[in-house]
């Protein structure tokens, strides 16, 4: 049999098998589109102008869209969470980020959004209004670390911890050193403040430290004279107060330094400096006789690096996941172990 008569058969074969139709016209191929729904971001801030730094890292995070709402109360959260997320379709990219500077509303703001999430529309909530969260993690984390790494000690567990200031941040970073085991005390420092008020923030701070954690001791001292005497045998201070505010002058820090070994952290970085004597650029660095300061900005690029993790983290996060100080904080302690 010739060559061609043998091809002939095999067609005509084939032909009475597959009635002509080829296998790729019997066989449908299914291809997997991948899911091209723009990643959106949400950003309720509850400040009159949602912040432009929040915003940023956001889209620097990968998100195609970021959509500020400001001036964002807590009756406003069921409405727009859920004409969010049903106008998508289940599991589509879109992220919660609360932010702003009042803390409570935010975290009021927080909870209402979790509680209007519906199956199988959750998708990640970010918390950290005004940056509270990733900055007062950033202080911490690096402060336990530095304490290790640095000076020979296993933490700042069982450490007398002495925070200036009241506002957000002060407030995370006691709860995240009272939840390590560290011996806070809470300083207020303004003199428009009174015992009242502070001793109702601090059963509020302890409160959400929980059981476990050591409590938290507020002490309100708008007297310098006052900061020092609780300063002077604190193995760890963190000036954590408004910006453009000095806690410590020069001559209380050099009572202060009296040889023992002490951390001094201050994020502050607009003069004068909460410490004086501390630049925004020390990491670390001798300021008094055994006094070590650590600057805004050294704490600045950690906290920048926390939040861009995690924002990073929730841009391809499908379901509900909830990025607060307490995952913040893991996070900070995971960029410091690669350094």
């Amino acid at each position: 049999m010739s060559k061609i008569t043998q091809e002939k058969e095999l067609n005509r074969q084939i032909e009475s098998i597959l009635g002509k139709k080829t296998i790729l016209e019997l066989t449908p191929i299914k291809i997997k589109k991948a899911d091209l729904s723009d990643k959106i971001c949400f950003f309720f801030d509850t400040d009159d102008n949602a912040s432009p730094f929040d915003i940023n890292m956001a889209y620097d995070a990968g998100f195609d869209i970021v959509v500020p709402i400001s001036k964002m109360t807590v009756d406003q959260v069921p409405k727009l969470v859920q004409d969010a997320i049903f106008s998508r379709k289940p599991k589509a990219p879109t992220t919660f980020f609360i932010g702003g500077s009042n803390v409570k509303e935010g975290e009021k703001i927080a909870k209402e959004v979790i509680k209007s999430l519906v199956p199988p529309f959750e998708c990640p909530v970010i918390i950290d209004p005004r940056g509270s969260h990733t900055t007062a993690s950033a202080v911490v984390a690096k402060t336990n670390h530095d304490m290790k790494e640095k000076y020979g000690f296993e933490s700042i567990k069982n450490k007398k911890v002495v925070i200036f200031g009241a506002g957000p941040v002060a407030r995370i970073a006691a709860i995240l050193g009272a939840k390590i085991g560290s011996r806070v005390f809470l300083i207020e420092t303004w003199d428009k403040s009174n015992e009242e008020i502070l001793t109702n923030f601090i059963e509020e701070l302890n409160e959400a430290a929980g059981e476990e954690a050591i409590q938290i001791k507020g002490i309100f001292a708008p007297d310098p004279e006052e900061r020092y005497q609780i300063a002077k045998d604190a193995d760890v201070i963190w000036s954590l107060a408004a910006a453009g505010v000095e806690i410590l002058s020069r001559n209380l820090m050099e009572r202060i330094s009296n040889g023992q070994k002490k951390i001094v952290v201050d994020i502050n970085l607009v003069p004068p400096y909460g410490i004086e004597g501390i630049k925004p650029k020390h990491d670390n660095d001798e300021i008094f006789p055994g006094i070590f300061g650590i600057g805004a900005l050294a704490l600045g690029r950690l906290k920048a690096n926390v939040e861009g993790q995690i924002l990073k983290e929730a841009v391809e996060s499908k379901g509900l996941k909830i990025y607060d100080y307490n995952y913040a904080f893991n996070v900070a302690k995971t960029l410091l172990e690669r350094e």
